[in-house]
């Protein structure tokens, strides 16, 4: 023990002296006390002057042996003694032990507590843990320095206080806890809480956020959602992941006295942003602005640069934020502020281009009208001439005519709903023709980039490439020709965008995108609004986002240095004690409604009698709360509550076993079979219940009917069983071929969210690519995804093909460019990444490697899990076996529907077309040790392009099942190995 106190003393450059106190281990025996006694009054007891005696205390007075806490709850006592300036007495010591000689040096008890005064050097404490088997430990703590008074904290125009919970009914007791602890602080900074709130506390997926430009507003907002009460501060939502962004800039019409005035008073980027181009165009746009005529900022040369510069700032200001698009779009002019954000021009050339655009529309001669219309394109399209052209398609019944006035005047009297725009020219017409050469001249000058976020044109409706951006041709043809917003924003959520943030000074595009269809789903938000105040608008749109799931830096949003302690998570607490009036021999207890599966239609009557007398809205409500119920019960939670409506079933811990049991429950509680596959081909609680109404009603949960699918499985099965799977081979291939198809990401529309079986904040994080066959799906990584919980993200992209209704990839490509769409939603925050494909998904692993490499956005690595290629020659048995082993495990779906089966033929001819390419990216090879085949010599698999191969325990089959725990291991040390 002497000779660890010295060690200490030498590490850390101290004398005896330099310590005030030391917490002692304290084993409160007649042994253990005296021998430590005499080691501290031989060491720190010597050489202390006049500084005073060492003080000597031991928690264990307090609260016993804690065994191997003893160490942390001596270092816990001494923190807390520095905090209050005070050493705590030692209980129970009526006089020091006669066994101790404590008169060889200065060390004495604490009998009573005594102050802790800073003197002229730090306060100093050791504290010793001895362990029963001779391990001594001895650390010296010492007081941090004392702070530098802080700078003030920075004011903000306006304020976000982020919350979030892991239920939606926990979210109304965060607010409630929260606003009681700050109704009692008023000396905390509203912008320190706003940045404790965002930095400091886990982002759960049950969100909140209250917006005010003071204290008392950001109160009430979180007394209303304490009550459940609306308020306009308040918002809720549900964080989604894999949900793409799109960034739309308004086009001419929405520019206003003023805008930007406030954002840029507040804001520095936005005026650096905004004077930066200001300066270049040379027309004081900011005084243009600030001034009183309202008629200087509706012509053309001022609006469409005003227009420009604000969204160009507001970009740079949310970019700052951290808020970034996963693509843009513009209306007319808007798409130019997107062209260049996406660095198709620079600041200079998109300076040159905006300012000549203007200019010469305002040199045209005055005149002409524009006429917004209630009809479809297919309406006006006959009424069109040299004189009146179509300007805009902005929704299916939402159109603009532009052109002579008389003519266009007289084409809009056809329709009963219409609408004149107040504009000084009839833009997108031919009265437009006058300006083009010499705006063609300009446009050649300028230099253009490939751009680095993608674009989807107003010009075409369509994703745009970069060589058609490069060609000036495009931007007169931008000028002259329609624009196409509602193909434009079709094309925007066939890709998979589910959020639209319009970046303009007022909420023009916002209601078109309302308008068009397929956006029922969507988050549309507005950051700029004709009235109100610009940062509350602008921080009331990023509440929106951020209870969706796009959050901004709030360091970045919120800067300062002031630290604001804030109530930690309110748990919710439930009580497991018996009551005193409890027998504690009462029979089982009763578990969730109709959680036996073994019950039958009888015990079933009453819910189906529920159902038959019910609207089907309330007969979906009915089924959502028994399949929460059974989902529940299945996974050991104490209730329904636990089970959100809108949960992903694999995301909350179910797998292939445990759907079969909830496939089973239901059925049994609805006295019917269910359809193959019901479990994992309706994610969610509330989408089951959907497919089931539709199937007790008489539909089914797929497109096509449920006999029709167990035919085809049966003829598959019986084919297989008889030894004839060429003509099973045959059969799915005709199906295969009669199922719709698609070529193309655009054709194939919008790509599911990616499925998060675990969540970490290591990096990589890792998305695993499943078996392209009929035993396919995320619940193939769900044990796998065990082994990262709370260390890494494991999350699984959508194979397309494989649910009823989808189209089947006619091509790799097709696959390939789907699969990848989903890696970048699953990826949209830019962290590293490895790819994990299993089986045959090792393949489109690979290709979709090669393709995210070739785009810079390369994978760390990637793991292939028993990948076999196709064409060895010679293992037709071994094929059949693979199959059979399929065919064996077909119950854990609930059967393969004709989805399935159809999907797996087409793959199968696919997987033939898919061999590995070049690729720089690190590959590990995992190989099972057991074969799954019988009488097979030759039944490894092999990859022959460069790899690291490691082998696991189990089969091919087992590897990701019973076995998974040890495949998750081998990866987490190559990725440990590897630097990953």
């Amino acid at each position: 023990q002497q000779r660890v106190i010295r060690q200490a003393l030498a590490s850390a450059r101290l004398s005896a002296a330099d310590v005030d106190v030391v917490e002692a281990h304290g084993t409160g025996t007649t042994l253990g006390d005296p021998i430590e006694a005499q080691a501290l009054l031989a060491t720190y007891g010597q050489e202390r002057s006049s500084g005073g005696p060492l003080w000597l205390g031991s928690v264990k007075s307090n609260i016993g042996h804690t065994q191997a806490a003893a160490g942390v709850a001596g270092v816990i006592k001494m923190v807390m003694a520095m905090r209050e300036g005070v050493l705590p007495k030692t209980l129970h010591v009526d006089r020091p032990s006669t066994k101790v000689d404590w008169d060889a040096g200065q060390v004495r008890l604490l009998t009573e507590e005594q102050p802790w005064l800073r003197t002229d050097r730090p306060r100093r404490a050791g504290i010793s843990s001895f362990g029963i088997s001779g391990t001594n430990a001895h650390t010296i703590i010492e007081e941090a320095p004392a702070e530098d008074p802080a700078e003030a904290e920075p004011d903000a125009p306006a304020v976000v206080w982020p919350l979030s919970a892991r239920s939606a009914a926990a979210l109304p007791v965060q607010a409630e806890r929260l606003h009681a602890f700050l109704a009692d602080r008023p000396e905390l900074h509203p912008a320190a809480v706003a940045r404790a709130l965002g930095t400091r506390r886990t982002a759960f997926d049950h969100r909140a956020a209250v917006t005010g430009t003071d204290r008392d507003r950001l109160l009430a907002g979180l007394r209303a959602l304490a009550d459940g009460a609306p308020a306009p501060t308040a918002v809720t939502g549900r964080a989604r992941s894999g949900t793409r962004t799109a960034f739309l800039f308004t086009g001419q019409g929405a520019q206003r006295l003023g805008m930007g005035l406030e954002l840029r008073a507040h804001y520095p980027v936005f005026a650096d942003a905004f004077d930066a181009i200001d300066a270049r165009l040379g027309l004081d746009l900011a005084g243009v602005l600030a001034g009183d005529d309202a008629d200087a900022v509706h012509r053309t040369r001022y609006a469409q640069t005003a227009l420009f510069a604000f969204e160009v700032a507001l970009f740079r200001l949310l970019e700052s934020f951290g808020v970034r698009p996963d693509v843009l779009a513009g209306h007319s002019v808007g798409e130019l502020a997107a062209a260049h954000v996406a660095g198709v021009l620079d600041l200079d050339d998109a300076c040159a281009l905006v300012a000549a655009r203007g200019r010469l529309m305002q040199a045209l001669p005055e005149g002409g009208a524009m006429v917004a219309v209630q009809a479809t394109e297919e309406q006006v399209r006959p009424l069109l001439d040299d004189r009146v052209g179509l300007a805009a398609v902005n929704g299916p019944s939402s159109v603009v005519l532009s052109g002579e006035e008389e003519a266009v005047l007289a084409v809009a009297e056809g329709f009963a709903k219409t609408k004149r725009l107040a504009v000084s020219h009839a833009f997108h017409s031919p009265l437009m023709d006058g300006m083009l050469d010499e705006f063609q001249s300009v446009a050649r000058e300028l230099t253009y980039h490939q751009p680095r976020v993608p674009l989807v044109s107003s010009l075409t409706g369509r994703p745009v490439d970069g060589e058609r951006l490069c060609d000036p041709g495009y931007w007169v043809r931008h000028v002259r020709e329609t624009a196409r917003f509602a193909d434009a924003v079709a094309a925007l959520t066939a890709s998979g965008v589910g959020r639209f943030v319009e970046v303009g000074p007022d909420a023009v595009l916002t209601g078109l995108v309302r308008e068009c269809p397929d956006t029922d789903g969507a988050v549309l938000v507005a950051l700029g609004r004709r009235h109100g105040s610009e940062p509350v608008t602008l921080m009331s749109g990023l509440a929106r986002l951020h209870t969706d799931g796009l959050a901004p830096d709030w360091a970045a949003l919120f800067p300062g240095t002031a630290r604001a302690d804030l109530p930690t998570y309110a748990f919710r607490h439930e009580r497991y004690w018996l009551n005193a009036d409890v027998a504690l021999t009462a029979g089982p207890t009763a578990g969730p409604a109709l959680s036996a599966p073994a019950a039958g239609p009888v015990d079933a009557e009453p819910l189906g009698q529920r159902l038959a007398g019910a609207p089907p809205a309330e007969q979906e409500a009915l089924l959502t709360e028994v399949i929460r119920a059974q989902t529940a019960a299945i996974l050991g939670h104490p209730g329904p509550e636990a089970v959100e409506p809108d949960a992903v079933f694999l995301e909350i811990g179910m797998d292939s076993v445990s759907a079969a049991e909830l496939r089973g429950a239901l059925g049994a509680a609805l006295g019917s079979t269910l359809p193959a596959g019901a479990v994992f081909d309706h994610r969610t609680p509330a989408a089951l219940a959907a497919a089931l109404r539709a199937h007790l009603a008489g539909g089914a949960p797929g497109p096509a009917g449920a006999g029709d699918l167990e035919s085809v499985g049966g003829l598959v099965r019986r084919a297989a069983a008889d030894g004839r799977m060429d003509r099973a081979i045959d059969l799915l291939r005709t199906v295969a071929d009669i199922l719709p198809g698609f070529s193309s990401l655009a054709e194939h529309g919008a790509v599911a969210d990616p499925v998060r079986l675990a969540t970490g904040a290591a990096a990589p994080r890792l998305i695993c690519l499943p078996s392209p066959m009929a035993l396919g799906g995320a619940h193939q990584y769900a044990r796998f995804a065990r082994h990262f919980h709370g260390r890494r993200d494991v999350v699984v992209p959508a194979v397309p093909g494989f649910g009823p209704g989808e189209a089947l990839p006619r091509t790799v490509d097709a696959v390939v460019e789907v699969v990848v769409e989903g890696i970048r939603r699953a990826c949209a925050d830019e962290r590293p990444y490895v790819l994990v494909g299993y089986s045959s998904g090792g393949q489109f692993a690979h290709a979709a490697a090669e393709i995210m490499e070739k785009a810079g956005q390369p994978a760390a690595g990637v793991v292939l899990l028993d990948t076999y290629l196709p064409g060895d020659d010679g293992k037709d048995d071994l094929w059949r076996q693979m199959f059979d082993g399929m065919l064996d495990r077909e119950s854990s779906l609930g059967g393969f529907g004709t989805a399935r089966l159809a999907a797996m033929s087409r793959y199968s001819e696919l997987i033939q077309h898919c061999l590995p390419g070049a690729l720089t990216a690190p590959v590990l090879f995992v190989r099972p040790t057991e074969s799954f085949a019988t009488g097979a010599d030759d039944w490894r698999a092999s990859w022959p392009a460069e790899h690291e191969p490691v082998d696991v325990p189990g089969t091919h089959f087992t590897i990701l099942e019973d076995r998974a725990e040890a495949t998750a291991e081998a990866v987490e040390s190559w990725l440990t190995a590897t630097g990953n």
